[in-house]
């Protein structure tokens, strides 16, 4: 979680400037004056820490956001390590919320990583990986991703000729690489721009 030590000559200054820097709501940061009681006040050390459930957080926005669509459902929360995840069910409007392409769902995912991750300081932790799933549509599409990219593997270690994927988002393209990122025979990497970056498969050169 984030912390930071403030100099300041009023606690209402360190909250400001912490509130700015550290990027939290006032409500989510705890302030423990350091300065002790017998020295000068005309300045304060104030340590500053996050005092907060991000993963609570990101369940809450899910929910609020289901509320005040007037949709009815349900979000239930998963975690396995570092890897926290979401799984949305609701009655009749899955398809509302995956979007065209999954992009709404991807959207929401980006949203909830931003809420849960925003609470960590990347220049020292790793925070959460955050996914989001509607209706087990991203469970669905992986394992579909997974059997095609082992079926194209298997072909291109065979018959040594690099195959190109259709158009996929970055996590999409992610899905395809971790499955086959400890293959011998085959290596993957993507080209192009968004929205029309691809992966290719192709033999691995070995050394």
């Amino acid at each position: 979680m984030k912390e930071k030590i403030y100099v300041g000559h009023t606690l209402q200054e360190v909250e400001e400037l912490a509130v700015k820097e550290l990027g939290v709501a006032k409500e989510d940061l705890y302030f423990d004056v350091l300065t002790p009681e017998e020295v000068s006040r005309d300045e304060i050390q104030v340590h500053v820490m996050v005092d907060a459930n991000p993963i609570k957080k990101a369940k809450d926005y899910l929910e609020t956001f289901l509320q005040n669509a007037n949709i009815m459902g349900y979000v239930e929360r998963k975690m396995r390590d570092n890897v926290v995840e979401y799984s949305v069910s609701t009655d009749g409007a899955n398809n509302v919320l995956i979007g065209k392409g999954a992009k709404t769902l991807s959207a929401f995912q980006f949203l909830a990583s931003m809420i849960v991750n925003q609470y960590f300081d990347r220049d020292h932790e790793s925070g959460f990986v955050v996914k989001v799933d509607v209706g087990d549509y991203r469970k669905k599409r992986d394992e579909q991703l997974e059997r095609m990219a082992t079926r194209i593997a298997r072909d291109v270690a065979k018959t040594k000729i690099p195959v190109k994927l259709h158009y996929m988002n970055a996590y999409e393209r992610k899905v395809v690489h971790n499955k086959l990122s400890d293959w011998r025979d085959v290596t993957t990497h993507s080209e192009g721009v968004e929205p029309e970056r691809y992966l290719i498969i192709e033999p691995r050169v070995k050394k």
